[in-house]
């Protein structure tokens, strides 16, 4: 158990908590040392708890926007940050503001140098789940989306040639994803990590940083199910982001896109019926719909297995929650 007294006060520890995850940390704001902070109390549920701090100094060194470590006492299982606010790129979309383009093209700037610069850089002091997105991440990924959202969640049953052919096809997916060149990325890039403050995109939640394909942050911020971005104006930043990363933005990049995106769409709909169901956040939840008509989109041209399910999925989710198509 923590001993929050130890570091905030009774008025922070009743008003100042931060909501924000599905995980088990704890946030607080308060100041430390006459300055704007956030405090964070973590525990070990998850080993990458403890790598937040290395990895934020190691992305200030490669020149990724990242929140400062004011404070990393690891034996009593706390990190104080510098306090970046409140304005995520959700907040900018669901604001509409003026700035909200600009933040995007500059977050995908910032994954454009941690995928270009990460990796060559990354040293063997600096911690980081060493294990990658290899063959078993990318199953346990999709494992994880097979028990929580089809078979518990919307209780689609399959027959054993069905569930074959679909495992089938999802390995190869996941053997197409490591032929791909093999970047530092976020993993969970979506738009409550990005935070806007002075004019540039930063990131938090990256204490699951990882080697794998760039191209799933990019999917995880451009089909992000939190918010809602028009067809156009995702074409529009893919493009930047190809732009920036030095390759055509054409069908080959297309093709790596759309299937890495089917990647992490199964990931967030795995967790999203997970944390709904069985961790008491039923608000999850309402973000599954978006998600499967993504995963609809994406999974059409190369993944005929995946996509036939998802449209199952998402008919069933639909009328769960009364919704026709178009209304």
């Amino acid at each position: 158990m923590h001993d929050f007294s130890k570091y905030l006060g009774e008025d922070a520890l009743r008003d100042s908590e931060l909501k924000k995850g599905g995980g088990t940390r704890r946030f607080f704001r308060a100041d430390f040392r006459g300055a704007p902070a956030v405090f964070c109390f973590y525990d070990d549920a998850k080993e990458e708890n403890r790598y937040y701090a290395g990895l934020a100094a190691f992305l200030k060194k490669i020149g990724v926007p990242a929140p400062g470590v004011l404070l990393d006492v690891p034996e009593e299982k706390l990190l104080v940050m510098e306090d970046l606010g409140a304005t995520d790129l959700w907040t900018l979309r669901r604001e509409n503001a003026p700035d909200c383009a600009c933040a995007y093209r500059s977050a995908l700037e910032g994954l454009a140098r941690l995928h270009a610069c990460g990796l060559e850089n990354l040293g063997a002091e600096t911690p980081i789940m060493r294990d990658g997105f290899n063959l078993a991440y990318y199953k346990w990924e999709r494992d994880y989306f097979l028990k929580n959202a089809l078979d518990e969640g919307l209780q689609i049953p399959l027959t054993a040639p069905e569930r074959a052919a679909l495992e089938a096809e999802l390995a190869a997916l996941a053997e197409d994803l490591l032929v791909l060149p093999q970047q530092l990325v976020h993993r969970d890039c979506q738009s409550q990590n990005i935070l806007w403050k002075n004019g540039a995109a930063h990131f938090i939640d990256f204490q699951g940083m990882r080697v794998g394909t760039g191209w799933y942050d990019v999917a995880s911020l451009l089909l992000d199910p939190y918010v809602e971005i028009s067809a156009r104006e995702r074409r529009a930043l893919f493009e930047f982001y190809c732009e920036k990363i030095g390759v055509p933005a054409d069908a080959s990049a297309e093709r790596n896109f759309s299937r890495a995106a089917a990647q992490r769409l199964m990931q967030a709909l795995g967790a999203y019926f997970f944390l709904s169901a069985k961790m008491g956040k039923p608000h999850f939840r309402a973000h599954a719909l978006p998600a499967l008509e993504n995963l609809v989109s994406v999974s059409a041209e190369t993944l005929p297995q995946l996509h036939a399910l998802a449209e199952k999925m998402l008919a069933r989710e639909r009328l769960s929650q009364s919704i026709l198509p178009n209304s």
